[in-house]
């Protein structure tokens, strides 16, 4: 008894689009993506809570801690800034082109802090924020006399 393996058909196979399609649609798609010098990116951001302080970790390799602004309205934290594009020589073309660049903002929801404890740091591509939770008032006991 011999066992042939099947592959089931669908849209994206050779079934339905040759090979010679899928390798000319995707050089298509390379091509454009080349013509294009900046490109939004969305940084990744880790948030961490402590019993006393809050803390925003942010991805930003390649960028300068100069080309990075944070700033604080009410209890909205945005962090923005820019990865620019820098093409070595003009005679150079992109044979693949991942890294992506151009201006990013990321807003974050903060609960009460105290404001001007807030302390950041840009070390090795990561931007630290440091954002010390506020003392919460205690209920105070007024005795009757």
């Amino acid at each position: 008894m011999v066992l042939i393996k099947s592959k089931p058909a669908n849209f994206l196979n050779d079934g339905f689009f040759p090979q010679s399609f899928n390798t000319l649609f995707n050089s298509i798609l390379d091509e454009n993506a080349q013509k294009q010098h900046t490109f939004n990116f969305m940084p990744a951001a880790d948030i961490l809570e402590n019993e006393d302080s809050f803390e925003i970790r942010m991805s930003l390799p390649g960028i300068n801690k100069d080309d990075v602004r944070i700033s604080l309205d009410g209890d909205h934290l945005t962090i923005e800034g820019e990865r620019r594009h820098k093409q070595k020589s003009e005679n150079s073309k992109f044979l693949k082109k991942e890294i992506s660049y151009g201006k990013f903002s990321r807003s974050f929801t903060i609960g009460k802090t105290d404001t001007a404890s807030i302390d950041a740091v840009f070390e090795e591509g990561v931007l630290t924020v440091h954002l010390p939770k506020q003392a919460e008032s205690k209920a105070s006991v007024i005795q009757v006399r």
